[in-house]
């Protein structure tokens, strides 16, 4: 009997940790920004914020990746080679992605039109 408790209860506690585990939000470029604060140095700082920004990255959140570069550059270290590469290619990848969305609307606009009168 005991031997099926305690089975019951890991499984029950594994359970309720992966459920847990799955429904957190991945943090937002100011909630990073936050965290760092309180890190000790600036490199680990900036080391924190490379990292975040990449999940932000990875992940197509290219502005909040931006904002996260632009915050490194301009509050902790102005030469950050990172965090001019990632801040170069976050915004290049957010204008294509603007781009993308125009140019579909565009053609969702033309192909409404040109059936239009029909």
């Amino acid at each position: 009997m005991d031997k099926i408790l305690t089975v019951f209860t890991v499984s029950f506690l594994v359970f309720g940790l992966s459920i847990a585990g799955c429904s957190q939000k991945s943090p937002s470029s100011s909630e990073a920004i936050e965290a760092a604060k309180a890190m000790e140095t600036v490199e680990k700082k900036v080391d924190y914020l490379i990292g975040q920004a990449k999940v932000f990255y990875n992940s197509e959140e290219f502005q909040q990746a931006i904002d996260i570069g632009q915050y490194i550059l301009s509050s902790l270290d102005k030469d950050s080679e990172q965090a001019k590469s990632l801040l170069q290619k976050a915004k290049e990848a957010l204008s294509a992605k603007a781009q993308e969305a125009v140019g579909a609307a565009t053609e969702d606009a033309k192909s409404k039109l040109g059936s239009f009168g029909q």
